[in-house]
């Protein structure tokens, strides 16, 4: 088993969907159309223009295919860690963290680069349990239980 992920497309295009509608706030309520009731045009703009800025960077997101985040027989990896796995063997710790609506897989390492470092599936195409499924097929001396959400 192989663990894949990726930004979820279906989530991002909902978000950018979401921005775009709220840059109407910046028409309709802070006054890109200056009406009497003293509205401000400058800050009218100004949302509408970060909301347009949101919904690129989601878009973006939602159309770019690359992976995210991968755990197979070579080890862990995760695209903001740099281009190679961290190996099996530097790995000695896991844990599933739970916030709100996060899902965070957290590793523990060992060797070099002692620091752990996690993988937040909330918005990707695959969840937590898939990737707790693989942890376990290749280290299941990591697994103790404490994995359970």
């Amino acid at each position: 088993m192989v663990y894949e992920a990726r930004q979820s497309p279906k989530l991002n295009y909902l978000l950018a969907s979401a921005c775009l509608a709220l840059s109407i706030l910046g028409f309709a309520a802070a006054g890109v159309i200056p009406t009497q009731s003293g509205s401000s045009p400058l800050v009218g703009w100004a949302i509408v223009g970060a909301c347009f800025a949101a919904a690129f960077v989601f878009a973006r997101r939602a159309m770019g295919g690359a992976v995210e985040a991968r755990i197979d027989e070579r080890g862990v990896y995760a695209r903001r860690l740099g281009p190679a796995p961290v190996p099996w063997d530097e790995i000695n710790g896991f844990q599933v963290l739970a916030a709100g609506i996060q899902r965070i897989a957290r590793f523990g390492r060992s060797g070099p680069s002692a620091r752990t470092f996690g993988i937040n599936t909330t918005f990707y195409d695959r969840g937590i349990d898939d990737l707790v499924a693989t942890v376990r097929q290749y280290r299941p001396d990591l697994i103790d239980g404490s994995d359970r959400l």
